[in-house]
């Protein structure tokens, strides 16, 4: 018997409503822009990039292609077809995720891989799935099991975005739905395990990228957007004031890859630009 998603049914028992706009608009929410709309998990105030891997990995990417588009905050996974974020809405209506953002980036504004031999792309796919094996199970933990981050970021970041109570189930929800992800790929949640294969996949980072600008050479590729999203956030968003988070510690043992994230950071992220955050109220 299939178990119903839990988000799904407390959205049913407690519906969340959208006050409609005080003007008419379109239905899709690309078209009054007459511009591409990629949709990422709200930002922290002032900042640029969103404060979740998967969204600034797809920033990254639409950047470093040169592919033309809005950033809008959003709060509501449930918007996208696949019920999470980022996504990407088109001015014909269509609603991307994933493979299909990378497709239509791909074929509107070309290959960032073009240059790569097949085995260069072999290696790259190689190492995008390496650090979205043991970085991300390694990122997760530390978010929601390291009591320090998890009550001083973790929380407080889900919980800001919906009134109480119905912030307090939604951060629950969250947890839930990240421990059963990370226990589809580990039978047992260990912290030495976790971080130490964490620290093994660094040290490879470290050794690939060596002295290169990017992992490709000369121009940045999607494993740059994967590698530069992994190692943004862990430096960013696990930064606290006289606390030493060991995977944090483990990105700064490596001087290569600070500074990579630090140059790409400076180099495509510099410029603000302007938001709109979806708003939910509860009926």
């Amino acid at each position: 018997m299939a178990i119903e998603n839990p988000l799904r049914a407390l959205h049913r028992a407690l519906p969340l409503y959208r006050f409609p706009a005080s003007k008419r608009t379109s239905a899709n929410p690309a078209e009054a822009a007459n511009s591409p709309v990629l949709f990422i998990f709200p930002r922290s105030k002032h900042a640029v990039t969103s404060t979740d891997v998967e969204c600034v990995k797809y920033q990254a990417f639409l950047t470093f292609s040169n592919y033309a588009h809005i950033t809008r905050d959003c709060h509501e996974p449930e918007m996208s077809p696949s019920g999470r974020l980022p996504f990407l809405a088109l001015p014909d209506g269509r609603i991307l995720t994933g493979s299909g953002i990378v497709e239509e980036v791909t074929a509107t504004a070309g290959d960032l891989e073009s240059r790569l031999t097949a085995e260069e792309k072999s290696k790259s796919r190689a190492f995008v799935s390496l650090a979205e094996a043991k970085l991300e199970v390694a990122l997760l933990f530390t978010m929601w099991f390291d009591v320090r981050i998890r009550d001083t970021v973790t929380y407080p970041l889900f919980e800001a975005l919906y009134p109480w109570p119905l912030n307090k189930v939604l951060t629950w929800t969250a947890k839930s739905e990240k421990t059963e992800w990370m226990l589809s790929r580990k039978t047992v949640l260990q912290k030495d395990e976790i971080l130490g294969e964490a620290k093994q996949a660094l040290a490879a980072l470290s050794t690939s990228l060596g002295e290169q600008q990017f992992f490709g050479g000369s121009k940045a590729t999607f494993l740059d957007a994967t590698i530069f999203a992994y190692l943004h956030i862990i430096l960013s968003l696990l930064a606290l004031p006289s606390v030493e988070v060991e995977l944090r510690q483990a990105v700064l043992r490596h001087t290569n890859l600070v500074q990579y994230a630090q140059k790409i950071f400076n180099t495509f992220f510099t410029t603000t630009t302007t938001t709109t955050t979806t708003t939910t109220t509860v009926a």
